[in-house]
């Protein structure tokens, strides 16, 4: 350990300082589970999943069911209590982003929108 900090001395410790201060949710009690419901109208879809900061943004990941008799497409999700925000899309027939209408958008960055959701 010369030369170098107590809190840094492993780099398993220097990984866990990191994501506890990049991602506080990451360290969160996981008895302290949130579950929220996602859901989209789009009955002539094939296929529906939800893409968002808190699945990376990866395809095949989360897959939502459906559509049921009146079109739409649902997943329930659990997050960390200490998790506040996330943005999302919904990712249409593995070929479009598609945002609900119905839920508040913010800009993605990219001349685009994402949907976004803060946990209660």
């Amino acid at each position: 350990m010369s030369g170098t900090p107590f809190l840094f001395a492993s780099r398993r410790w220097c990984l866990v300082w990191a994501l506890a201060l990049a991602a506080p949710w990451a360290c969160a009690d996981e008895t302290e589970m949130r579950v929220m419901t996602f859901t989209l109208h789009a009955p002539q879809a094939k296929s529906v999943e939800i893409l968002g900061d808190f699945n990376q943004w990866q395809s095949g990941m989360t897959p939502l069911a459906g559509p049921d008799e009146t079109g739409r497409w649902r997943v329930g999700l659990t997050f960390p209590a200490a998790m506040r925000r996330i943005e999302y899309i919904y990712w249409v027939d593995g070929a479009h982003r598609q945002v609900d209408p119905d839920q508040p958008v913010v800009s993605d960055g990219f001349s685009g929108e994402n949907n976004v959701a803060v946990l209660p």
